[in-house]
């Protein structure tokens, strides 16, 4: 609801008085319904007595601002939920899931984001810009890039980044998570999460080259 969503149908347990008890007031249709129906057809293992329906948003064609977070064959529900998550804290003003990607309202994306879902604007591309690629092994180190400009972030599948779908001829330039020897690469969620942030923090102080 503070998201703006349309809501289509809401249904409460006897207990629950949606006014008194939550400080909520809707316009929809609201179904009071037996107990334990809404722990025998909703996703979570223990529900609050009170469960809605909502029309999913419009996908926009292009996403407005500079600053946007492509998901392209991201397969972990739980993955994704935390990139849109953290995309939205930090700052970017939209999210685009490839068709290879998992879809953004599996509900444990959904509840992975913690509503971050509903307050970052869906897009089929992102903004007019540089495509950025985040990668193990090649492009400059994170913080050695110049990440001020317009651009789309791009992460790519758990198992094998951009190359699983021939991304690569999309990238523009890459960059890269200096790490230890010993490690192959991060968690896709957690290197989206140090790309994000460093993007945001460019944004607040500007450009300047560090030490390696």
């Amino acid at each position: 609801m503070a998201a703006d969503l349309e809501i289509v149908d809401v249904f409460v347990e006897p207990v629950i008085d949606l006014w008194a008890d939550l400080g909520v007031s809707v316009s929809a249709p609201v179904w009071t319904v037996g107990d334990g129906v809404l722990a025998k057809v909703g996703s979570v293992v223990t529900p609050q007595g009170v469960m809605a329906t909502a029309r999913i948003p419009e996908i926009a064609p292009v996403a407005d601002g500079d600053f946007a977070v492509e998901l392209a064959g991201v397969a972990d529900p739980g993955n994704a939920g935390t990139i849109v998550r953290t995309a939205v804290a930090a700052g970017a003003q939209a999210v685009v899931f490839s068709p290879e990607s998992v879809d953004p309202w599996n509900p444990k994306t959904v509840r992975a984001s913690a509503g971050a879902l509903f307050r970052a604007p869906l897009a089929a591309t992102g903004p007019k810009g540089e495509r950025i690629g985040a990668d193990p092994h090649r492009g400059d180190p994170y913080h050695q890039a110049d990440l001020t400009g317009p651009l789309t972030l791009v992460v790519g599948n758990e198992a094998h980044g951009l190359d699983q779908l021939d991304q690569t001829a999309a990238i523009d330039r890459w960059v890269s998570i200096p790490m230890a020897e010993s490690v192959e690469s991060l968690n896709v969620a957690s290197a989206t999460a140090i790309l994000c942030f460093e993007i945001a923090r460019q944004r607040r102080t500007g450009f300047t080259v560090k030490p390696s």
